[in-house]
């Protein structure tokens, strides 16, 4: 039996149709920070990378460690842009500020290598003091292997806030050990700037 989440994604993310973009049609990622109200500080000492081809969803910007123990992407939508394909006449279609959670969860499959996926969600309170957001939750799992040959593990971060927009952060590894402590490091490395 398919993995839950995998049969959901392709469905989601024919919903969402405007969640990602080709690399020729692909806005400036200066201008999608500020449409989401979002802060971002590239990783010190990392190189700029090319992102990873997956399925339904382009992160914006990738960065790699020049030793190439981490990859890490990131991808910025504000819901300015966001535009929902829904066609079911009985129904209206879904408020922007409630997809959010759907998007995680479908990406997160297309990401798996299947099995199990611990997910964690922040409280409201720590993910508003710790990245001006909403609502934050995290992912660990074993990384599809057609994703990258390089690596063997992903852990996704997912941030969003009300009217404004979602930003996600992912970093690929294989060495758990050493990814710890600089994922850590890194993961407010996006986040949503705090209200002036």
């Amino acid at each position: 039996m398919p993995h839950p989440r995998r049969w959901f994604a392709p469905l989601l993310f024919a919903l969402v149709c405007a969640m990602s973009w080709p690399a020729s049609a692909a806005p400036d990622f200066s201008a999608l920070l500020r449409e989401a109200g979002a802060q971002f500080t590239p990783p010190a000492g990392f190189d700029d990378a090319e992102v990873p081809g997956i399925e339904g969803f382009r992160f914006d910007k990738s960065y790699r460690d020049p030793k190439g123990g981490l990859l890490v992407a990131y991808a910025v939508r504000p819901l300015a842009r966001m535009k929902i394909d829904y066609n079911d006449p009985h129904s209206s279609a879904p408020n922007p500020n409630h997809i959010f959670p759907l998007v995680f969860g479908a990406l997160g499959g297309q990401l798996s290598a299947g099995g199990h996926a611990p997910v964690r969600e922040f409280p409201a309170e720590a993910a508003r003091k710790r990245f001006n957001a909403d609502w934050a939750s995290a992912t660990i799992f074993d990384l599809e292997p057609r994703l990258s040959p390089d690596f063997r593990y992903g852990f996704l971060l997912a941030m969003h806030k009300n009217n404004k927009g979602d930003i996600y952060s992912l970093f690929l590894y294989s060495d758990p050990a050493m990814a710890k402590a600089r994922i850590d490091a890194l993961l407010a490395s996006l986040s949503f700037a705090p209200a002036p």
